[in-house]
């Protein structure tokens, strides 16, 4: 049956319901992905700009940031020690929160090259309580310890089954960003010197999200002026194959520039198979959809998005109509 038939089925199930679309994921180059919802008033059929009701639409951008023994600086560690049984790495705090306590720190932090992590600095202005801290370029973040006066800080535990390899514990810095990894021993227990550490391999994840988004209550976007050819049969949002466009953002406002994210492009300037992506004012990227059809499915109902018996009303109503 043809998808104008399903879709005066769906209409005669019963009155619309509010729904959400969870997007298709879209991926770029440099960690880049979009994703996110869109929300109708659960029309069914061609939608306009007035039957989208809502949307929170994301762009993220995931970088990751290697410490190892090839890049300047090396390692610094001051109050650094592994317990006797070989299971901890481990680093002093300072006695009294005033007085220096250890370090254990990899890379270099300028003059020069600005690309270190420290795992744990309990000296200077950060005694009390000690820190984690990460560099590269401009990107850096701290995180608190908040560890006690006169003790000693577990950074890392022996990986099972191994004597010299130690899992960093894991960090979660306040914007999200999270740091991980191992750092090898020569095997040795109690206080460690620089010699001792043979190899070490620290990552850091940092996200940075761009979030666009229309409630009820508020909003921070709008739906971007070329968004048309959108329809739904209820449970799939569409983006019309020929010319449609779906995108949110902000409008130029000078001296602001326009940027957006576009999950649909099938516009007079687009490839002809459609394509995705973002803007802002200072990067612009897409990637190609390589969609052949008439109707590109941009978003399928999100997962318990709408009442149960909304959501097998609707399923049985296409099930009917395509039987």
């Amino acid at each position: 049956m043809k998808l104008t038939e399903c879709v005066v089925l769906l209409a005669l199930a019963g009155p619309a319901v509010a729904t959400d679309f969870q997007l298709a994921g879209v991926m770029l180059p440099g960690g880049v992905t979009i994703f996110g919802t869109v929300s109708t008033d659960g029309s069914v059929g061609p939608l306009t700009a007035a039957n989208i009701t809502g949307w929170k639409v994301t762009v993220r951008t995931t970088t990751h940031y290697g410490y190892s023994p090839g890049q300047p600086g090396g390692a610094s560690l001051m109050g650094v020690s592994v317990t006797p049984d070989g299971q901890h790495l481990r680093v002093k705090t300072s006695p009294d929160g005033l007085r220096d306590g250890g370090l254990l720190a990899f890379g270099s932090f300028g003059p020069g090259p600005e690309h270190g992590v420290q795992v744990a600095n309990f000296t200077g202005p950060h005694a009390a309580g000690g820190t984690a801290f990460y560099l590269s370029g401009p990107a850096f973040e701290w995180h608190d310890y908040a560890a006690p006066n006169h003790s000693q800080w577990t950074v890392a535990k022996a990986a099972a089954g191994s004597s010299v390899h130690y899992k960093l514990v894991p960090v979660i810095f306040p914007s999200g960003a999270a740091m991980g990894g191992q750092i090898t021993t020569d095997g040795s227990t109690g206080p460690l010197d620089a010699f001792q550490l043979l190899d070490w391999q620290i990552m850091v994840r940092a996200v940075d999200d761009r979030v666009y988004f229309k409630t009820a209550s508020s909003a921070n976007s709008v739906l971007l002026p070329a968004t048309a050819g959108l329809s739904t049969d209820g449970l799939t949002l569409f983006v019309d194959g020929a010319n449609g466009y779906l995108g949110v953002g902000v409008p130029a406002v000078t001296p602001r520039r326009p940027e957006g994210a576009v999950p649909a492009d099938f516009g007079d300037l687009a490839p002809r198979k459609g394509q995705a992506g973002y803007f802002n004012a200072f990067a612009v990227q897409y990637v190609p959809l390589r969609f052949s059809g008439t109707a590109y499915p941009v978003a399928r109902v999100a997962p318990q998005a709408a009442p149960a018996s909304a959501m097998l009303q609707r399923e049985r109503a296409v099930a009917s109509a395509l039987n």
